[in-house]
């Protein structure tokens, strides 16, 4: 039992974006993996969507 969490803008959130997870749950034999969109991430521009918007895409991506 195990939880990992993986954090990006996921704007959108894509195949790569939930295979990762998927690879992530395998490698580390946790039983779930969490995907929280930042807010203003510290690398690239804001991103284009709310992150009230990219959570739902996540909640249906998964």
């Amino acid at each position: 039992m195990g939880l990992a969490v993986l954090g990006g803008t996921f704007d959108p959130v894509h195949f790569g974006h939930l295979r990762s997870a998927v690879e992530v749950r395998q490698a580390l034999g946790v039983e779930r993996v969490k995907l929280i969109p930042v807010g203003i991430p510290a690398h690239r521009e804001r991103p284009g969507s709310q992150p009230e918007q990219r959570l739902e895409m996540l909640r249906r991506g998964t």
